[in-house]
Parts: C-alpha cells; sequence; structure tokens
C-alpha cells in the first residue's frame, strides 16, 4: 500500500494505523470516515487541521518529530489544533521519533 487511494470508500472505518509503508497521511482523505475514532499515525501527515473535522474521533497518536516541534511550541498551528482536540475530550499523544539527550517527553 503506497497511499489512501480508495479509503474514501471505508466509510464505516472506526480505527486507523498507518506505519511506515505510506510516506505521508493526507488527513483530508479520512473525513468520509465519520466513524473513525482511534488514528495512529506513524508517518508524515498533511492538512492536520482535518483532524478538527472527524466527529467521532477519540484518541489521535503521532509519531512525527515536526509535528512534535509544532505541538510543543505555544501559538503555532499546530498545537491550536491539539489543544482544540484535547479540548473537545479527544485524548491526543504526539512523540518524537529521533531526539537529543535528554529526551523531552511525549506532548499529552
Amino acid at each position: 500500500m503506497k497511499d489512501l487511494s480508495g479509503i474514501e470508500l471505508c466509510r464505516n472505518l472506526k480505527s486507523f494505523s498507518a506505519i511506515s509503508m505510506i510516506e505521508s497521511v493526507d488527513v483530508r482523505a479520512l473525513l468520509s470516515c465519520q466513524r473513525l475514532g482511534y488514528l495512529r499515525l506513524s508517518t508524515g501527515i498533511d492538512h492536520i487541521e482535518a483532524l478538527l473535522d472527524l466527529p467521532a474521533l477519540k484518541e489521535v497518536r503521532v509519531l512525527d518529530d515536526g509535528i512534535y516541534d509544532e505541538v510543543t511550541t505555544a501559538g503555532t498551528p499546530a498545537r491550536h489544533i491539539f489543544d482544540t482536540l484535547k479540548d473537545r475530550g479527544v485524548s491526543v499523544w504526539v512523540h518524537w521519533v529521533s531526539a537529543t539527550q535528554p529526551t523531552p517527553p511525549a506532548f499529552e
């Protein structure tokens, strides 16, 4: 699997996990999956603002250096998105892939 072509046909999808086989996940491709409650991404991520349009989302876990850097910096768009998700009751976990010592904690 190289991309998410056709995933829009999986309207009843409740959980999705992408690891190393897909270079990047465009979250907009998941918007037709209105029952999606659990999302785990360990790939590149595009259009994370689309997470806000997933009404059933209960948990999102992201393993990505770039997103981690953004969510741990106050005032960034990514930080606003993940703070909004947390305010909605979504369990949020964002972790770095590689870091120098000392290793920073996950953003939750």
